[in-house]
């Protein structure tokens, strides 16, 4: 029978060498615990993977990775740099959308060349409205960021801010495809921005 431990410890146990779990270790060492991570695979990074097929290569989860902060953080929290353990390389474009009538559409991390790619490929009135929507999403994150998604909730009275009534008065408590669909007419654009929205 294994040994159990009764009361506190500084040894914690973390099931899955995922983002998460690699993160969260990464925090309780920096804090002082004895971590142990223990992964069913032979790799770690959980969802985090690649498969290559017939000349194809495809991510067998996250796919855009749109806050490497987040990593140097936990990388800070054991005193280490990001830079010295892992080289993160932007690419252009970050996909390429196919769609069943057999266009395309590259996706890219700039917007104006985003904006670009949809008049060329769809219609400068999309363009125009994908540039509404970034306005719309980044007014998004401007509420989100500091006020909720990076902050700890000890209450629910912690979340009674000025930007809450913000966030309120911009939908954002709404389901994403509504919004998208207002600003976006084309249905293959209105995929493109609204899938990534079961990551969030």
């Amino acid at each position: 029978m294994p040994a159990r431990i009764k009361g506190p410890s500084d040894h914690v146990v973390i099931v899955g060498a995922g983002l998460a779990g690699l993160s969260a270790a990464l925090r309780l060492a920096g804090a002082g615990r004895k971590v142990t991570v223990v992964e069913r695979e032979s790799v770690p990074g959980g969802r985090n993977g690649l498969l290559q097929r017939g000349g194809y290569s495809f991510d067998t989860g996250p796919s855009v990775l749109t806050m490497p902060s987040l990593i140097e953080s936990a990388f800070a929290c054991v005193g280490e740099e990001m830079k010295d353990w892992l080289e993160l390389m932007p690419l252009s474009p970050l996909y390429r959308a196919f769609y069943a009538d057999g266009s395309s559409l590259d996706i890219h991390a700039n917007t104006a060349q985003m904006e670009s790619e949809i008049a060329e490929k769809i219609s400068p009135t999309e363009a125009a409205g994908y540039a509404r929507y970034v306005d719309f999403v980044t007014k998004l994150y401007k509420y989100e960021m500091n006020d909720f998604i990076d902050r700890n909730i000890d209450s629910p009275f912690n979340l009674l801010t000025p930007n809450l009534a913000r966030l309120i008065a911009l939908g954002g408590f709404r389901h994403l495809s509504p919004k998208v669909n207002q600003f976006l007419k084309d249905p293959r654009l209105q995929k493109v921005y609204s899938f990534q929205a079961m990551y969030a």
